[in-house]
C-alpha cells in the first residue's frame, strides 16, 4: 500500500501486479459509499479472480475512506476532488490507461472519471448505480434520521468499525451537492451496467445501459448491499473485460 497526496489529503491505495506478464490494462477498482478496497474488492474474491486473469488490479481507499484521509468539511468531497485524486494516481504509477470497475459511489465517480479523461479509460464497468437521485429523501443535515435508500445504507456503514460518521456525512452531502446527471451520455467507452433486481438505489440502470449503446445486466434476488458480492455480477464484469 502506497501514499499519494493530492493537495492536503492522503490517498493510500493498493497496486496489485498481475501474477503473469500480460498486455491487458490495468483494471481500476473503485469501491463504494463508507467501504473501502479491502471490504468491497479483497474480501469478495474480485482481486482474486482479476489476479487469476492475469490482470493488473489498481484499488485506492478513496478520500474519506479506509487508511486514506478523513476530512470533516463537505467541499473536500466534491467529485472533481476525487477526479483528481485518481488522476494523480495514475500519474504516480505512470498508468497511461486503465479499464474501470466500480460499485455505487464508486460507479459515479468512474463515469466522471471517463466523462472527464477518456483517454485514461478503456472499458467502463459500474454496478449498483443508476440515473436516479441516491440521496432522494434523505436529510442530508442528518443522514440515518429517516428511512430512504440511502439513509439505510448510511446507518450500516457508518456502524462500521474505522468509519468516521462525520467524514461520511460530509461526503454525503459533497457528492450531492453535485447531482448526478446523465447529460452527457458517456458514449465514448464500451460500458456494462450490472444491478441487483432489488437495489432501489441502481433504479433505471437497464435504461441509462440502453441510452449510451452499453449493456445491462440484472443480478436476481440481490440488493445494493449484497450485489457485488455476486458470483454473477463478478463473472458479468470479467467476460466484459476479456480481451
Amino acid at each position: 500500500m502506497s501514499a499519494n497526496l493530492t493537495g492536503d489529503v492522503t490517498m493510500r491505495y493498493v497496486d496489485l501486479p498481475p501474477r503473469a506478464p500480460a498486455d491487458a490494462v490495468p483494471v481500476l477498482l473503485l469501491h463504494g459509499f463508507g467501504t473501502d478496497f479491502d471490504m468491497n474488492w479483497r474480501a469478495t474474491g474480485w482481486t482474486q479472480a482479476l489476479e487469476a486473469a492475469g490482470r493488473r488490479v489498481i484499488g485506492p481507499d478513496l478520500r474519506g475512506h479506509g487508511a486514506s484521509d478523513k476530512p470533516v468539511e463537505s467541499a473536500s468531497y466534491l467529485p472533481e476532488h476525487y477526479i483528481a485524486d485518481l488522476i494523480s494516481m495514475l500519474d504516480e504509477l505512470g498508468v497511461e490507461r486503465v479499464d474501470v470497475v466500480g460499485y455505487s459511489m464508486g460507479s459515479r465517480l468512474g463515469w466522471e472519471l471517463a466523462l472527464t479523461a477518456p483517454e485514461r479509460v478503456g472499458r467502463v464497468a459500474l454496478g449498483g448505480f443508476g440515473p436516479v437521485n441516491a440521496f432522494a429523501g434523505t436529510d442530508l443535515s442528518d443522514p440515518g434520521s429517516g428511512d430512504s435508500p440511502f439513509d439505510r445504507v448510511y446507518r450500516t456503514v457508518a456502524a462500521l468499525p474505522g468509519n468516521d460518521p462525520a467524514a461520511l456525512a460530509a461526503c454525503a452531502r459533497g457528492q450531492a451537492s453535485r447531482p448526478f446527471t446523465a447529460d452527457p451520455l458517456l458514449g465514448g467507452p464500451a460500458l456494462l451496467l450490472v444491478s441487483g433486481a432489488r437495489d432501489a438505489i441502481a433504479e433505471g440502470a437497464a435504461e441509462l445501459a440502453q441510452r449510451c449503446g452499453g449493456v445491462h445486466v440484472e443480478v436476481p434476488g440481490r440488493d445494493h448491499g449484497n450485489a457485488v458480492s455476486s458470483r454473477a455480477f463478478r463473472q458479468a464484469v470479467l467476460d466484459f473485460l476479456a480481451p
